[in-house]
């Protein structure tokens, strides 16, 4: 086997785990997330909106794990030679889109917030950056 082709189905399964464990980490973070900020979302939301808002946002999270995982497990798959159709490509194609516009969102809200979480924003961004950048390199390989 050719160097170069090893060299990219390593690069698929580290890149295949590495993502599908950053949806592991979302989803484990929004968890967190909901429990810590439960006090202030229940005075947002009216009490016959609180179960339809909260399965929404289960819903969207859920989705956001299988979104990683599908695209992690997937390009793990293609790395050890199975083949796998192109949707996780298409998938991760469109989600770093979806990172290269939430950096973006997140910068505008960063310079016109007056809110003092800029050590937060700022980890995020790093983290949004890192993520789009896995996506790019295994979308290469």
């Amino acid at each position: 086997m050719d160097a170069m082709t090893r060299r990219l189905e390593i690069n698929l399964m580290t890149l295949g785990t590495g993502f599908a464990l950053f949806g592991l980490w979302t989803l484990i973070r929004s968890g967190l997330t909901l429990f810590v900020f439960n006090d202030e979302i229940n005075q947002m939301v009216t009490d016959d909106m609180r179960v339809p808002v909260y399965a929404v946002v289960f819903a969207a999270i859920v989705l956001l794990f299988l979104f990683h995982a599908y695209i992690g497990i997937s390009a793990r798959s293609d790395g050890k030679g199975k083949k796998k159709t192109p949707l996780y490509l298409v998938l991760a194609g469109i989600g770093c889109l979806l990172y290269v516009g939430t950096i973006a969102s997140d910068i505008f809200l960063m310079i016109t917030s007056q809110e003092s979480g800029l050590v937060t924003e700022i980890a995020t961004i790093i983290i949004d950056i890192t993520t789009t950048l896995c996506l790019i390199e295994l979308m290469i390989s």
